[in-house]
């Protein structure tokens, strides 16, 4: 018994050739569709909003940046010096920070968008806002290069964005740093104050104890007879110096210790008799300036300069157009497919 076909086929199967032939008699709908497609592709790319990216890199300051903010600040006043990466890390964490994102968003990006724009979410366009934003680290480092990248529909707007947003954030550093320097100032020189009046309270009161033994010695004298200085004959001048002192003070005689008790009850200040008191009115009067001291530092500096963009990175033509025109072709394609199969099964 012999097989009737060498190749039979079902009658679910299709023939290529058949159908290849079917489209291309069809190419009218396969171009016409890609054609539309590839129009409404270059017409989104033409009225679609255009996005530009400018980017900014930071890197830290030198050291000659920080030098007017260690002036004085020695070991021998107590004081750290600050370094690059003590600066550095400051401004980076108020670049980074929360409150400068809100802040920035507050005060230019919501004005910056028309009021269709503004009627939308609140949350929703601060997140659109926060990715238009970023801030990122370029090495390992989290002291190193920093990158600022925003989006913007101008190139000019995106480069402003960048220099006021780094500004800002260059402001908010120095001022917490200017707030610490001045509280640290301002804390030593209250430890300083202290001791001064310690010691200005330790003169008052040896000056009245002076008082009470010269009195004292006084009436000894008055009492002896002793109105002028008493030699000691036999004694060196170092023991004689040493016998009109404590108990033997009466031995200077009443009319010296008279003018040395007048002197004493008219003195206006014991300032000038207080050991180390000047150089701890200096020290406090140090202190007292640093904590006002205007600072000329510098916290950054870019690497490069922050131009404006001059093409767009959204909406990017030629890949647009050219999915556009991919999609068309098979959409083109699934059409002409369909109306051969309609005219098949009819």
């Amino acid at each position: 018994m012999q097989n009737s076909a060498v190749n039979p086929r079902s009658s679910d199967e299709f023939d290529v050739i058949l159908i290849a032939r079917a489209l291309l008699r069809r190419a009218w709908v396969i171009i016409g569709i890609t054609a539309i497609a590839g129009i409404l592709g270059l017409l989104y790319v033409v009225f679609s909003e255009r996005v530009y990216e400018a980017r900014g890199y930071l890197v830290p300051p030198t050291q000659s940046d920080i030098a007017d903010l260690n002036t004085g600040r020695t070991k021998e006043f107590e004081l750290s010096p600050y370094s690059i990466d003590d600066v550095y890390r400051i401004f980076l964490r108020n670049l980074r920070s929360e409150a400068l994102r809100q802040e920035f968003f507050a005060n230019e990006y919501l004005p910056s968008l028309s009021s269709d724009q503004q009627a939308r979410s609140r949350d929703a366009l601060y997140s659109e806002f926060v990715r238009r934003i970023q801030i990122n680290p370029t090495t390992s480092d989290e002291a190193g290069r920093y990158a600022v990248v925003v989006q913007t529909n101008s190139g000019e707007k995106a480069v402003d964005w960048i220099k006021k947003y780094v500004k800002r954030a260059e402001t908010l550093a120095t001022e917490e740093i200017m707030k610490n320097v001045s509280y640290e100032a301002r804390v030593h020189a209250k430890n300083v104050a202290q001791e001064i009046d310690t010691k200005r309270e330790t003169g008052q009161t040896e000056r009245e104890d002076a008082l009470v033994k010269l009195r004292a010695a006084l009436s000894v004298a008055e009492s002896s007879g002793v109105q002028k200085p008493t030699m000691v004959f036999g004694s060196s001048s170092s023991a004689l110096a040493g016998n009109m002192e404590g108990d033997m003070s009466f031995l200077r005689g009443a009319e010296a210790l008279k003018a040395e008790i007048k002197n004493l009850e008219l003195r206006s200040s014991n300032d000038a008799f207080i050991k180390e008191l000047r150089e701890l009115q200096a020290k406090k009067n140090f202190f007292d300036k640093l904590a006002t001291a205007d600072r000329e530092i510098g916290l950054y500096r870019y690497d490069g300069v922050v131009d404006a963009p001059e093409n767009a990175i959204k909406p990017k033509a030629s890949l647009v157009i050219g999915l556009a025109l991919v999609l068309g072709a098979m959409l083109g394609l699934l059409t002409a497919f369909m109306f051969y199969r309609f005219e098949e099964s009819r």
